[in-house]
């Protein structure tokens, strides 16, 4: 080969090498970009569910634990909603096997599973105040007014994380706003 033909060659390699580099390091960042994106879409869309589902229940146990409800009336939305947080900690449990969290920092799925258990106790108190004796029922209601302060906390705390993990997948810092302290 003549070196009229063998330098041209040279220099388009020499350059397309590069170019080539640039093009899959590209597409390999914004592979990641995407899928870290979609998982901060998906932490939000199953943080609205669980919202959605724990302000439904919030209105019953409310009415339940101002007396307004009948405690055997609740046992079916219960029942439910239990079913509904573990489907959405299962979710929640993939999205954080693909997410970074900090040291410390409670996992999403945990923050799910805070909820269940306030459903959990939320139940157990319900069972106590169909209990004849005076001092189940006087139990009963304060497992289910213990359960629905720790629904409203973990209902927040859903929020929140699901909030830091698309804080963490777009880019951004995440906030968490803190609680004002009170002077006197």
């Amino acid at each position: 080969m003549s070196s009229s033909v063998i330098m041209p060659l040279i220099v388009f390699f020499g350059l397309a090498l590069p170019i080539l580099f640039l093009l899959w390091r590209v597409f390999v960042v914004g592979g990641e970009l995407r899928r870290d994106a979609a998982y901060g879409r998906a932490a939000l869309d199953i943080a609205r569910r669980v919202d959605v589902s724990l302000a439904e229940l919030g209105e019953l146990i409310d009415e339940l634990r101002r007396r307004k409800a009948n405690p055997e009336a609740s046992v079916a939305s219960l029942r439910a909603a239990a079913e509904a947080l573990r489907d959405y900690a299962r979710e929640a449990g993939q999205v954080d096997n693909h997410t970074l969290r900090a040291a410390g920092t409670p996992t999403f799925a945990s923050e799910i599973e805070r909820a269940q258990r306030a459903v959990d106790l939320i139940e157990h108190g319900r069972t106590l105040m169909l209990d004849p004796r005076e001092d189940g029922h006087a139990e009963g209601e304060t497992a289910v007014k213990r359960g629905y302060l720790n629904l409203l906390h973990a209902r927040e705390a859903v929020k929140t994380r699901a909030g830091e993990i698309a804080d963490a997948a777009s880019g951004h810092v995440a906030t968490v706003p803190r609680p004002r302290c009170r002077n006197g």
